[in-house]
């Protein structure tokens, strides 16, 4: 967990499911400048287990451009170890975010955590 200057709290927590070897990251509270490096560090210990992740970001609730980079920068790691990164439960800025810059189809986002696994179940390996 990490709080910004202005008190605001970002955390993220992690489970994983064995039966498809993914980890699902909940992230909850600001991705922003001055929580993205809490948030990398959060992210290199999934990338760290080499599994498919699955970023709820359901409790989200603002991101900046920073956060968004973040995130990229996490689903270009993850390809380069053969796995996928995929989010769950895109709302407001975020939505808004990816649709203006065009990300919509680097970052594909699922309504519902099972959907994002049948996909993750269902393609082959990157």
């Amino acid at each position: 967990m990490s709080v910004s200057e202005n008190g605001e709290i970002f955390t993220t927590w992690a489970t994983d499911l064995d039966e498809c070897d993914l980890s699902v990251a909940c992230l909850v509270g600001e991705l922003d400048a001055s929580s993205a490096p809490g948030f990398i560090l959060d992210m290199q210990e999934l990338l760290n287990r080499r599994r498919n992740v699955i970023m709820d970001v359901h409790l989200l609730e603002y991101i900046d451009s920073t956060g968004v980079a973040a995130m990229l920068s996490t689903k270009i790691a993850l390809e380069s170890l053969g796995r996928r990164l995929l989010l769950v439960g895109c709302h407001g800025l975020l939505s808004k975010i990816l649709h203006i810059t065009r990300i919509e189809s680097e970052l594909c986002c699922y309504e519902e955590i099972e959907d994002a696994v049948e996909s993750i179940k269902r393609s082959p390996p990157l």
